[in-house]
């Protein structure tokens, strides 16, 4: 009896206190808010019309719009339309019915009745939708697309009767039966049977596929029926769509994918099953604003719905992968610190308590400062409050201010196991307390230590986060033993599994320290591994990293390998509001900053809400979509992707090779970074448009390679590879080199046999003349005599030079020959050889080249004959035809231009200024390597003034008095300088050069003219 009554007063006191802790509290409950990431794409962001009437996914994985425009495709980044220009035989773009068979063929009609296919690619060439011929394709209204000439007879037959547009009404199931209804002719057909249905009293107002073999209808006023084999039964839908207001009143659109059926009604999408005999229903999106929703189609892989409007285009709407638990209003502002946890999984921060369910309620701990936060076995949350050490007691809501007296912020609470007394780690001191705040010891840290963290290692050692640097502390001895990074504010470092430390900072990087080395981590995306705000580990071997730009997922030896230098490449996953997030800068500088709770929910502050979310069930797959080449042209001219087997063969007079490359990735953008390179150079980011663009490239035979960032090389979809063949000028090829020395051989023989010829000629006149010479003449002959050895002599000199010569120029085409045999015949054992060898012989012509062209110039300029042609044109055009011109050549020096727009008309002789402007920017690469050339222009009082300046070597007074004198530069051979000067005096300029070693030079022409403008 006695117990009973002490039950029955427990129970009292435990309802009584419940009570006064809602009013002490005000607990207040507040609903999750549904949340999502939606875009629009309309005709101003890329659509080509705004009317979208079906949506489809090919087996690449490439999504298929069908519009008034033509069928549209998207790759998540691109749209690209295909009509009459590129299906041969279309005759219009107005399509008006698209549908995918089981195998996933995507097959669309036109209103000519022309059917298109669209089959995935099977090569890394991009597939042109094409004409599907004569085969009979029954489209139906929902469903699956099958061949049933049954059906499509009947159809014919109610579509010829009328002189009325009708709309067919039917249903095709997975396995090829088909429903038809149209007004009193219904019909089940099936492969080898047609059943006559009752048909309707009223027309349904949707019709869709359930569980791929139901067909239901829909009425008003919840009223269904359902299909099953040539079955019906009537009915209701079941769920929270029988109380859409909306719905009921027949306010409605039936929408239905391969991935489900979906009722739009009243801004909420609803999605249908059946099962337990009956159509059930649940609200899969809430608080829309869709006008004309007609088609829809769902990845749920990326928690993501497309849907077609027949006036706004296309939406996608991605459903959070973010949970944001409602505050009360009175807990402040939501830019949280430190984040406490009950044994209950309750977290505890910024004057609020939140609970599993995510509601919440009011706690006044006025702690929306306290940087630090410990919970202990008996729940009771010690936390800072101005200065105090207090505690809040979760089971019984008890709050104990100011156990203790603080000399500054509370930075850590450290449990000690052995004595359960607790370590607080304020900036200034450490302390040592009793749990009910009974102070053991004080010990203040060195002057000029600020401390921001502290975390335990092994025997007494601490490592101590300051705000110069990172501290190793013993605590017994109270001394600090080493320290790094000693110019830097540490805001977090953590120490993983394999006794490594991860380093980060208040915006000045982060960091990786093993075996007494220190190694940087990248800048990450936007550099937003410059404030890593936690280093989070999961179970998998990963790191989740919040920043202030964003979270990312690495796994953590990938990363410290990259850092270490044991790979070349690392690749992370990125979360963003592409993703739900509601801002992507997230909070820490507090401890602990983040909560693991039991469910593998992690919770994260932010500086816009707190979040939850489930790390094990994100989708953070790699990329998996192949690359395909959508578009290649040369020189504006496009190729036919069907007709290409083999390398790409490129004149060798082309200017520009057009690439335009897609990926039909879904996910998040920034996990798609697509990369290219030209045989061994280095990788170079895609830009978004796809298009890669490659100007002039040097006979030879090239790999083009195509990438998604991050992918292992062994992966079948991770890389592509074409390749392009560049043909060399005639003159260039070893046939041309063959037939000169063919031709001289030739030409020398004859000349030789027509000289002997001759002489042989004048030697029989010659004996004839002397036969009938006299004695009085033997002089004479004498002489003639001594002519002829004479003749024989200048005939034996002229032979010596003509073989001398040949021999000479023999002598290196022969050379040449061998080296181009020797190349053509080791190229596939020893290409490094090889290719320093064509390297060395490239220099050669390409020195030659500059050094004719130079001199063809200046001797052109000196004829008398030659004339200055000065003509009125843009300076920035000028600047955009060197640009383009050196492009590529900057690259061989990983130099790049940057060149200052203007707007100012020069008048002078354009062919003069572009070589000037050549020679020296051609000079400035030859002197920088990884640098910068820039060029800029501006009116001065004289005319105007031209800048061409590099960040290379630079000269000293003695190259500049040498560059500068024109004597001088034909004497030590600098034929460019020599030419510089000659054409600037043609056109009335001036040259001066101001440098210094090491930091590059600044080369200055002055025009003197009066006809400079600005426009």
């Amino acid at each position: 009896m006695a117990n009973d009554y002490c039950r029955f007063y427990l129970k009292g006191a435990i309802k009584f206190g419940l009570l006064l802790l809602c009013f002490l509290f005000q607990s207040v409950v507040y609903p999750q808010a549904d949340h999502y990431v939606i875009k629009q794409y309309n005709s101003e962001n890329g659509l080509p019309q705004n009317s979208v009437k079906a949506i489809q996914f090919d087996k690449s994985g490439f999504c298929w719009l069908a519009t008034e425009a033509g069928i549209v495709r998207f790759d998540n980044n691109n749209f690209r339309q295909y009509g009459s220009d590129l299906i041969k035989g279309l005759k219009g773009e107005r399509i008006v019915a698209m549908i995918a068979d089981t195998a996933g063929t995507i097959f669309a009609q036109t209103i000519d009745f022309q059917n298109i296919k669209i089959a995935g690619s099977t090569s890394i060439y991009m597939h042109i939708p094409e004409l599907a011929g004569t085969d009979s394709l029954s489209f139906v209204t929902t469903g699956y697309i099958a061949k049933n000439l049954k059906f499509d007879s009947v159809w014919q037959r109610i579509y010829s009767s009328t002189t009325i547009p009708l709309v067919k009404k039917s249903g095709g199931l997975r396995n090829g039966d088909i429903y038809f209804f149209q007004g009193s002719d219904a019909y089940f057909f099936q492969k080898n049977h047609i059943k006559k249905l009752t048909p309707n009293e009223m027309e349904p107002l949707g019709s869709l596929i359930l569980n791929d073999h139901y067909f239901l209808q829909v009425w008003a006023g919840n009223q269904t029926r359902c299909w099953n084999n040539g079955m019906d039964h009537t009915g209701r839908i079941q769920g929270v769509i029988a109380r859409n207001k909306p719905f009921l009143n027949g306010d409605f659109k039936a929408l239905w994918c391969e991935q489900g059926a979906f009722i739009y009604a009243g801004g909420n999408l609803y999605e249908l099953f059946y099962r337990n005999g009956a159509v059930d229903s649940k609200c899969v999106l809430s608080n829309l604003n869709l006008e004309m929703p007609l088609c829809i189609a769902y990845r749920p892989d990326i928690k993501t719905y497309f849907i077609g409007t027949g006036t706004q285009g296309l939406y996608t709407i991605k459903v959070s992968d973010f949970i944001y638990p409602e505050m009360p209003e009175k807990s402040g502002p939501e830019n949280y610190y430190t984040i406490a946890k009950t044994s209950e999984d309750d977290i505890v921060v910024n004057n609020a308590r939140v609970h599993r369910d995510n509601t919440s309620s009011y706690v006044p701990l006025y702690n929306s400062d306290s940087r630090a936060t410990y919970t202990d076995s008996a729940d009771r949350i010690f936390f800072e409050n101005g200065y105090q050490l207090s505690r809040y007691h979760s089971r019984t809501g008890i709050i104990d201010r100011n156990l203790l007296q603080l000399d500054n912020r509370l930075m850590v609470i450290i449990p000690v196991k052995e004595d359960s007394t607790l370590l607080l780690c304020t900036h200034s001191s450490l302390y040592k307390t009793t749990a009910e705040g009974k102070l053991i010891y004080q010990r203040k840290f060195p002057s000029g230590i600020i401390a921001t963290a502290l975390v335990p290692l092994k025997n007494g050692m601490y490592l101590l986060a300051t705000a110069t640097g990172l501290k190793w502390y013993d605590l017994k001895t109270h001394t600090i033993f080493r320290s790094v990074l000693d110019s830097l504010s540490i805001r977090t470092v953590y120490p993983d599994k394999q006794n490594r430390l991860w380093i980060g900072t208040d915006g000045k990087g982060s960091f990786l320290y093993t075996n007494n080395a220190l190694y940087p981590l990248p800048p990450g995306p936007r550099r937003a591994f410059s404030s890593i705000h936690a280093f989070i580990e999961d179970n998998h071997g990963n790191f989740w990293l919040p920043t202030n730009n964003g979270l990312y997922k690495v796994p953590v030896q990938a990363l410290a390998d990259f850092v270490t230098g044991k790979t070349n490449s690392v690749f992370w996953f990125t979360f963003n509001k592409g993703n739900g997030l509601r801002t992507n800068e997230f909070n820490g500088g507090a401890n602990p900053n983040f909560q693991w709770l039991k469910d593998s929910t992690l919770v994260l502050p932010s500086i816009d809400g707190l979040i939850k979310f489930y790390p094990n069930r994100l989708v953070t797959d790699f990329p998996r979509e192949k690359i395909f080449i959508d578009e290649i042209s040369i020189d504006g001219q496009q190729l036919s992707l069907d007709s290409i087997n083999g390398p790409i063969r490129l004149k060798p007079v082309f200017q520009t090779l057009h690439i335009k490359i897609a990926c039909p990735f879904f996910g998040n953008k920034e996990d798609l970074k697509l990369e290219y390179k030209i045989g061994s150079g280095a990788w170079i980011l895609v830009p978004s448009s796809g298009i890669v663009s490659i100007n002039t490239l040097p006979a030879g035979d090239y790999t083009l390679m195509f990438r998604k960032a991050g992918s292992d090389d062994h992966a079948s979809n991770g890389h592509i590879a074409i390749h392009i063949t560049v043909t060399p000028f005639f003159y260039k090829t070893g046939w041309f080199f063959v037939g000169i020395v063919l031709l001289v051989i030739g030409l020398g023989y004859v000349f030789l046999r027509r000289r002997l010829a001759k002489l042989e000629k004048e030697k029989l006149k010659i004996e004839k003349v002397v036969a009938l010479r006299t004695e009085k003449l033997l002089t004479a002959v004498q002489q003639l005599e001594d002519s002829e050895i004479a003749l024989k002599k200048s005939n034996e000199v002229k032979e010596q030079i003509i073989s001398t010569v040949l021999h000479d120029i023999r002598s290196p085409l022969f050379s040449m020959r061998i080296t181009g045999k020797s190349l053509i015949r080791n190229w596939g054992s020893n290409n490094e050889d090889n290719l320093n060898q064509v390297i060395g012989l490239n220099q050669l012509i390409g020195e030659l080249s500059r050094f004719t062209d130079q001199f063809f110039s200046w001797a052109v300029s000196q004829q008398e004959h030659f004339n200055v042609k000065k003509t009125y044109f843009p300076l920035q055009q000028l600047f955009g035809d060197i640009e383009a011109l050196f492009r590529e050549i900057l690259q061989t020096n990983n130099n790049k231009f940057a060149i200052h727009k203007t707007a100012i008309q020069v008048y002078t002789d354009k062919d003069i200024l572009i070589l000037i402007l050549r020679n020296l920017v051609d000079n400035a690469n030859k002197n920088t390597e990884n640098g910068t050339i820039s060029i800029a222009a501006a009116p001065a009082p004289e005319g105007l003034q031209i800048e061409i300046s590099d960040t290379g070597r630079g000269l000293n007074a003695f190259q500049i008095e040498n560059f500068l004198n024109r004597d001088k530069a034909v004497k030590n051979g600098r034929m460019g300088s020599a030419i510089i000067l000659e054409m600037l005096d043609k056109i009335n300029g001036t040259l001066s050069v101001t440098s210094e070693q090491g930091k590059g030079a600044i080369f200055t022409i002055t025009l003197k003219q009066d006809r400079t403008e600005r426009v």
